[in-house]
């Protein structure tokens, strides 16, 4: 009779002994497949005394079926002969096609074409039907773990080949004989090549053109992957370019190699591929501006003592132009100590480039070498723990010309002040001439214009004096100044003064200017706006908006004449004021009702362009 057996929820048998109480824990469900009822009765209470839970199927279509329903069993049992339906390697090879489940073939006959049939089919293992309980639960177990150690392999083959096929990398096997027999995707972009038509092909054959690093052909011999077939030994970090006729330049690619059998020669290698061009390329450009650049460059390491102190350098890497700034070639420096090369370096530079290369803290710096007889201002980096990086420039000609300057710009200014104070005194003394000349006329109008003369040296006088205090030659305060100015003139003037003077920094070209401006007006003031000797009022404000600089003077005195017009005036003060205003691009507006009011607009981009 007919027997198909199946096991279900499989929980992991891979430990377990043959005892009934832990088979009981394990398993839970088997399908019985039998045309005797009787006999099927008895296999499934041998089974269930083993822990198992079993369900009969009386044939392979329905074993089949029950499956479609969606059982699914983690062993089949399968008997051979089936009755007239399907047969049991039939039924396995149907069940394999749409199921993974393990398979067991159970038989009472050992008819030697019927074992062979079986031991073609893809099974788990054959049983007796004469065996024991115990043997049918040991072959279980064996087909449950060899089925689970297949699924375990099979989806590391799947990852495998999952990272094979979309790895960054270029893989490449090849045979004993250096023809290629397996790459994968990016091995096939990296070198242009299909898979067809990489196939048996020698590896990196003549006719493929490759160069080294300097640009020079690769022999055969040093290829990486003849290497290694000859040697039986590694190859690591292999630089090469290859000529890819698709794109007509050489790609750049980085190439390690391995034997797969170490024991005997020849070997079978595999090698991956890492496409390195942007960095070869990039590298090629940083080495040529290594090369061209104008400044020194030189990379160094630190030398320390036991106790973790800087006490020299080594020189690893100098460009031409550090050799030329230096004066010492790359082929006395590289490899040596600073100490060895150049004996009296001062110990700052050691303590300094220390510092960086423990700390990695950039610095820049100017300093004189001794030993070189030269100024140099160094930029000094930390490019890797324990070393250090310089760019170097030789500042000797402009510290020199600093220095030279400096005792220049000392000895000028020494002579400036000299001068601001002789034309201070000179001013003083001319005012003091003016003043004695005016006292000795008797005649008030020739007095009175004396003392305007006064007043107008007294503006220039001011300003040299403001000038000869400050440390600023060429500009001044304008509150300082027209503050003096203004206490000067009305000092003995019976007009009540009231001032708003913003602090301004006013080129001298224009200080020069409002102090003659703000002096005539002033002046104007005194001699017509009241009565000889009566009391007034005199307002000035300096101030500076977004657009101009203005200065105005306004009294409450009796004001000018009817249609008064400034061109018109015979007075010199007046038209002088205009003139000034007009050179420096200004304006001069006066007004004559209720008092006189005068303004003075100077625009801004003047005072700041000056």
């Amino acid at each position: 009779m007919a027997i198909f057996v199946v096991v279900l929820r499989y929980a992991n048998l891979l430990y377990f002994p043959l005892s009934a109480d832990i088979l009981k824990i394990t398993m839970e469900t088997i399908l019985l497949i039998e045309d005797d009822r009787i006999l099927a009765s008895a296999e499934k209470k041998l089974l269930e005394r083993k822990g198992f839970s079993v369900t009969v199927a009386e044939t392979g279509e329905q074993g089949i079926e029950i499956l479609e329903e969606g059982f699914s069993p983690d062993i089949i049992l399968m008997d051979y002969n089936l009755g007239e339906g399907l047969d049991g390697v039939k039924t396995a090879e149907f069940i394999q096609m749409r199921w993974d489940i393990p398979i067991v073939y159970l038989s009472s006959s050992t008819d030697p074409e019927y074992l062979k049939k079986m031991e073609q089919s893809a099974s788990y293992g054959f049983v007796l039907k004469s065996s024991s309980v115990e043997v049918l639960s040991l072959s279980i177990r064996m087909a449950l773990r060899l089925h689970e150690s297949q699924k375990k392999a099979a989806e590391k083959d799947r990852l495998y080949h999952q990272l094979y096929s979309t790895m960054h990398q270029g893989v490449l096997y090849y045979d004993e004989s250096g023809k290629i027999i397996d790459a994968n995707p990016a091995a096939v972009s990296i070198l242009g090549l299909s898979r067809d038509q990489m196939n048996n092909l020698i590896e990196l054959a003549p006719s493929w053109k490759a160069i080294k690093l300097d640009g020079s052909p690769l022999s055969e011999q040093e290829r990486p992957i003849q290497a290694t077939l000859r040697t039986g030994k590694a190859v690591t970090n292999f630089i090469m370019g290859i000529y890819r006729e698709d794109l007509h330049q050489y790609r750049w690619i980085s190439v390690d190699t391995m034997p797969l059998q170490e024991s005997f020669a020849p070997y079978k290698v595999y090698s991956t591929l890492d496409d390195i061009t942007d960095r070869i390329v990039l590298e090629k450009e940083m080495d040529n501006l290594f090369v061209q650049m104008h400044n020194g460059f030189a990379l160094h390491e630190i030398i320390l003592n036991d106790q973790g102190k800087p006490i020299d350098y080594r020189f690893l890497k100098v460009n031409p132009a550090f050799e030329k700034l230096t004066g010492l070639s790359a082929q006395d420096l590289i490899g040596k100590r600073v100490l060895e090369v150049l004996p009296n370096t001062e110990s700052y530079w050691i303590e300094t480039y220390g510092k960086v290369a423990l700390t990695g803290e950039t610095i820049t710096f100017q300093n004189y070498s001794a030993e070189l007889k030269r100024y140099y201002e160094v930029s000094a980096y930390r490019p890797a723990p324990g070393q250090f990086a310089v760019i170097v420039s030789d500042v000797t000609d402009r510290k020199l010309a600093e220095v030279a300057l400096q005792g220049a710009y000392e000895e000028k200014t020494t002579l400036l002040k000299e001068l601001q104070h002789r034309v201070k005194n000179s001013f003083a003394m001319i005012e003091s001439m003016v003043q004695l000349a005016a006292d000795a006329y008797v005649s008030e109008d020739a007095a009175q214009a004396l003392k305007e003369i006064q007043f107008r040296i007294s503006a220039v006088s001011q300003l040299y004096s403001q000038l000869h205090q400050s440390s600023s030659f060429n500009v001044v305060d304008s509150y300082e100044y027209f503050s003096q100015l203004l206490e000067s003139m009305t000092e003995f003037s019976p007009l009540v003064l009231t001032t708003h003077i913003d602090a301004i920094k006013i080129p001298v070209k224009i200080a020069t200017s409002l102090g003659i401006m703000l002096t005539e007006l002033v002046t104007n003031t005194l001699k017509y706006a009241y009565p000889k000797d009566s009391p007034g009022e005199l307002t000035v404000t300096l101030t500076q908006n977004d657009t101009d600089l203005v200065l105005q003077v306004q009294d409450k005195g009796k004001g000018l004449p009817e249609n008064f017009i400034i061109k018109n005036s015979s007075g010199l003060g007046l038209n002088l004021v205009n003139a000034l205003a007009q050179q420096m691009k200004g304006s001069f507006s006066i007004n004559g009702s209720h008092g006189t009011t005068s303004i003075i607009r100077i625009p801004k981009e003047v005072i700041t362009n000056i």
